[in-house]
């Protein structure tokens, strides 16, 4: 349906699987602290995001994935740490602003606001 499938929660939408995706990441950078000759793996997707933007607006930014990048560096755990919660803080902003969305869409359908 196109009003519920609008640009700004298809964006929203690609901005949860970036940050699903880092989580995943992060998770893996944890878990292979000790690890022999691993690198930090980072998600890349605000940079595109942005590039995007100055390029074509709301319809090209729509268009982003998420990538993953192998860096050369190892991870550290309080790094990753700090990573692990600011990806939290960015999923619980997202997660607010896609519920105010709805909420406005089911007002302006029933006319009733909760």
């Amino acid at each position: 349906m196109k009003l519920i499938d609008d640009q700004h929660s298809m964006l929203m939408g690609r901005a949860m699987d970036a940050m699903t995706l880092r989580q995943k990441m992060t998770s893996s950078n944890i878990a292979n602290l000790d690890t022999p000759g691993y690198r930090k793996l980072d998600v890349r997707f605000e940079d595109e995001l942005q590039r995007a933007q100055a390029n074509g607006g709301v319809r090209k930014m729509n268009t982003v994935t998420p990538s993953i990048e192998e860096t050369d560096r190892k991870p550290v755990l309080e790094d990753e740490l700090l990573e692990m919660t600011d990806t939290q803080i960015r999923v619980n902003v997202l997660t607010r602003s896609l519920r105010h969305h709805f909420d406005m869409l089911r007002m302006g359908i029933t006319g009733i606001n909760r």
